[in-house]
């Protein structure tokens, strides 16, 4: 009788393909190109067994070579997923693009930037200039440093407003375990990035689950306490990382990202900027 895989462990038998064909297309548009997620985590801090799962492939292009490796992945037989009713958004106001391809390739998610704007930031020439060659058996991984690693783990959560499982802290854990971090410069970039708090809900998380990680600088500031209360009212954190109840979109960005965000001209500059594309996006469909 035959032996039937895992979906988990027949994408640990695909991945090393497709991340060599994506190597191939940056290598022919010159542009540099970091594995995120399950593509650097499952080879890197599970063994490849197939562990960690991922629904699609994410990297992370340099910025000034974003769209020409896009045209070039194209012509690899990717084709990108817009919503006719969000051209403009999807355009230029979206930190990644979704591609899909109707052959074995998994769904490959085109990053061009980590963090949300105007809310957050995680500079890409600072993460690039940071990044590193991972090792995962015979295969090299260039991924995020593992200071950025954390940092993007942080964002990530907050992106998806803590709707999210708990995979990418699973990886933090194993990184955690393995990895010293120079937590000086961890603190500096969320406090540059808008991201402290961000960053402090998810070393609370960790340290829950039994990690050695430090307290940030900042916890103790009378209005970062007054906005981690008004978080936990919302996300529960401790040994999980998650919604205490459902909330929808609009509202997560109208209430929760400017508790979340640092940066307190975040919500009219995201207005201005939501209406210019929506705006845009009428007029394209």
């Amino acid at each position: 009788m035959a032996t039937r895989l895992s979906p988990g462990r027949v994408q640990a038998m695909l991945l090393p393909r497709q991340r060599e064909l994506l190597r191939e297309v940056a290598r022919e548009v010159g542009a540099d190109l970091l594995f995120l997620k399950a593509a650097w985590a499952d080879p890197v801090l599970y063994g490849a067994r197939g562990e960690r799962t991922g629904s699609d492939l994410d990297v992370l292009v340099s910025p000034e070579r974003f769209e020409v490796f896009a045209v070039a992945l194209e012509r690899r037989g990717f084709r990108r997923a817009v919503a006719p009713t969000h051209r403009a958004t999807n355009e230029w106001g979206s930190k990644e693009w979704s591609y899909v391809h109707r052959g074995a390739w998994m769904p490959v998610d085109l990053h061009r930037a980590l963090a949300t704007p105007p809310w957050f930031d995680l500079d890409a020439a600072r993460v690039f200039s940071r990044a590193r060659d991972w090792r995962a058996g015979a295969e090299t991984i260039r991924s995020l440093g593992a200071e950025d690693q954390l940092l993007y783990a942080a964002l990530h959560y907050a992106n998806h407003l803590y709707e999210i499982d708990a995979r990418h802290a699973d990886d933090m854990i194993r990184l955690l375990e393995r990895e010293a971090i120079d937590w000086t410069l961890v603190f500096h970039e969320a406090d540059r990035g808008g991201m402290r708090l961000v960053l402090q809900l998810l070393l609370e998380h960790l340290r829950a689950r039994g990690i050695d990680a430090p307290r940030t600088p900042w916890e103790s500031e009378p209005w970062m306490r007054a906005r981690r209360r008004i978080i936990g009212r919302w996300v529960e954190v401790g040994e999980t990382l998650a919604r205490r109840r459902p909330m929808g979109r609009r509202s997560g960005v109208l209430l929760e990202r400017p508790v979340l965000s640092d940066r307190w001209r975040g919500l009219p500059e995201w207005a201005i900027r939501y209406a210019a594309l929506r705006a845009l996006d009428r007029v394209l469909r």
